[in-house]
């Protein structure tokens, strides 16, 4: 007589859970990046400044409205790097757009050599920043091209003041707090901002 057996049945396999990619997260709309408070109405007086310098500067030309448009969006810009490391499109592209119509009005002769300025500097920060990741952003490829539409020939000149500054901010930060500041990176839009507004009036 056969010992009686029950039948059991094989225990289902457990698939493991695959780890899904975390969705990166949205950049926060351009109201939430504007500054506030103190802030907020230091910003806009520099930029109201800006404005009121390059018409007294240039008076009715073509280059007081590259200026008008150019040096207060650079104000903006920085601001919003400093705070969130960020520099919004929703900037860029219109200051782009109205700096490159403005140059081409006003000045139809050099208006390649503005736009060959533009892709020459947006272009080696969009290789350098490919190449060493990390480094330099598409934002400020983005902006390194308004510069160059905007400067032309005095775009070199910008550029260098900008990498000097960041230079020196890198090592004050260094001196300052030390081996443990190097995995803190600088933004590098406040820079770039700072050699083209010097450069724009100053060149």
């Amino acid at each position: 007589m056969g010992v009686p057996t029950i039948p059991m049945s094989e225990p289902a396999a457990h698939s493991e859970p695959v780890a899904e990619e975390a969705p990166s997260a949205p950049r926060p709309p351009l109201v939430e990046l504007l500054p506030t408070g103190v802030a907020r109405v230091l910003v806009a007086a520099a930029m109201l400044a800006m404005v009121v310098l390059s018409f007294a500067d240039f008076g009715l030309h073509g280059r007081a409205l590259i200026g008008a448009v150019f040096c207060p969006a650079l104000v903006l810009l920085a601001a919003i790097d400093v705070r969130h490391k960020l520099l919004p499109n929703t900037i860029i592209l219109p200051a782009v757009l109205a700096v490159g119509l403005i140059v081409a009005a006003s000045a139809p002769g050099s208006f390649l050599t503005h736009l060959a300025a533009g892709a020459a500097l947006g272009g080696f920060f969009f290789v350098f920043g490919t190449i060493f990741a990390g480094s330099i952003g598409m934002g400020d490829a983005k902006l390194g091209f308004l510069m160059g539409l905007a400067l032309g020939s005095k775009t070199l000149g910008a550029t260098l003041i900008a990498v000097a500054g960041l230079l020196v901010a890198a090592l004050y930060v260094l001196a300052r707090r030390g081996a443990s500041a190097r995995r803190d990176a600088l933004p590098f839009g406040p820079f770039l901002a700072l050699g083209g507004i010097l450069t724009f009036f100053l060149g």
